[in-house]
């Protein structure tokens, strides 16, 4: 098959024609011999797939999992007419949402560059896979290397990063590289770059804009190339504005700028995502696959994912292995799930009998013992951070709760975590 032609068939136009007769027609191509041009046109041209093998049983393999798919197609189709007909994937993301292919487009088109890509997203929106992705697509043949930020210590980042000569610090018994030497032609990701502390801030652009780095200890610069691609859950604007990231910094990171939109705001992914991750679930654990209603899928769609593509992965795993052979309604998924409109149980101290400590009961109980259980998480959080001196991983660990949910709730409740380290 070359340049689109096969027995004087343009394969495009083909796939088009047939797509505009049988909307809900999964169309795949089986090519023994194919060039990145025909397998770009085909996908565009709306192919589900296009197969590049020689092998008849892979080619199977594919039709059947298309034919499986279909049975979530009619449902899938009905939550916006602007969806994409067919899924496609992309370097291990799949997705039937314009808004997500027009993403795609883009990172595509970038790769090739060497400038900074700045990735925004919520968590579980699958912000390192693009960046995977992204580095895929550059031609770099250095590693890809991913550093989670607000994982390190604040005392041993910049020696994660640039690295530090033999003897710069006690414990330095021997000469480290550091992440950005050890990813040399390839790519550095920084997750979570809003977490970054101010002292490799500096470091780090200096980095940016020279394109070398200065080991703690060491005497002088050493050249390196790592493209770097930094993500965050966060506005970095916001941490700007507070004075706790550097805005040249910012500026330096915010040159390509792709925002991964939560699930919640691509609902037609939600049926066709739990479809793909459940056959490859069945496939890994060689089981069936549970039957489900329309009113299970309803319950998936309605369902805000609050943890996105990761907590729906993570949801259909579970459901694969401990429903097979059953058949799942709605409900299913609400025992399964924390729904939002759950109630979540939180402890409340008791009055001590006093007029001004006492319950109001003529307010609804959300409006009366709020602002009892904000005073009291306060006043635990503050205790774990004093404890920790301001390190919020370890005073996470403490709590028994995420790392970013304790920053969201010291951001809901006003606690800065530098002013627990100068104290």
């Amino acid at each position: 098959m070359g340049d689109g032609i096969l027995a004087g068939v343009d394969v495009a136009r083909t796939i088009q024609e047939i797509r505009r007769a049988f909307p809900l027609v999964d169309v795949v191509v089986w090519s023994r011999r194919s060039s990145v041009a025909l397998v770009r046109d085909c996908l565009r041209a709306g192919a589900r797939d296009v197969l590049t093998t020689t092998s008849a049983d892979s080619a199977a393999r594919g039709v059947v999992a298309v034919l499986e798919d279909q049975q979530l197609l009619p449902r899938a189709a009905k939550l916006g007419e602007d969806s994409r007909s067919t899924p496609s994937t992309f370097s291990g993301m799949v997705s039937r949402s314009p808004r997500m292919w027009d993403l795609f487009d883009m990172a595509v088109r970038v790769a090739n560059a060497d400038a900074t890509v700045l990735v925004l997203g919520e968590t579980g929106t699958g912000k390192e896979l693009l960046a995977r992705a992204i580095h895929e697509h550059s031609g770099r043949h250095g590693r890809f290397v991913a550093v989670n930020c607000g994982a390190v210590q604040d005392t041993l980042i910049d020696s994660e990063l640039f690295g530090h000569v033999e003897g710069a610090f006690t414990g330095a018994t021997t000469t480290k590289k550091g992440l950005f030497r050890h990813a040399e032609g390839g790519t550095v990701m920084l997750d979570e770059i809003g977490n970054i502390p101010q002292s490799a801030q500096h470091r780090l652009l200096r980095v940016l804009q020279e394109g070398a780095v200065r080991p703690v200890g060491g005497e002088s610069e050493e050249p390196v190339d790592s493209r770097v691609i930094a993500a965050t859950s966060d506005r970095l604007e916001d941490a700007v504005e507070r004075g706790t990231f550097r805005e040249d910094l910012f500026y330096r990171l915010d040159v390509i700028r792709l925002e991964l939109p939560p699930l919640r705001e691509r609902k037609e992914d939600v049926i066709y995502l739990f479809g793909y991750f459940a056959r490859e679930v069945a496939a890994q654990y060689n089981v069936s696959r549970p039957d489900v209603t329309n009113d299970f899928l309803d319950a998936l769609v309605s369902y805000a994912w609050p943890g996105n593509v990761r907590q729906l992965q993570n949801f259909t795993e579970r459901f694969v292995l401990t429903r097979t052979g059953q058949r799942a309604t709605g409900d299913t998924v609400r025992e399964m799930l924390p729904f939002q409109d759950k109630p979540e149980v939180v402890p409340v101290p008791a009055p001590h009998g006093s007029e001004a400590d006492a319950v109001d009961a003529r307010l609804p109980m959300a409006q009366a013992l709020g602002p009892r259980v904000d005073a009291l998480e306060r006043e635990y959080l503050e205790a774990c951070l004093r404890d920790t001196r301001g390190m919020v991983g370890e005073a996470a660990d403490h709590a028994g709760i995420s790392r970013r949910t304790l920053l969201r709730k010291m951001k809901r409740l006003g606690l800065d975590k530098q002013s627990f380290r100068e104290s």
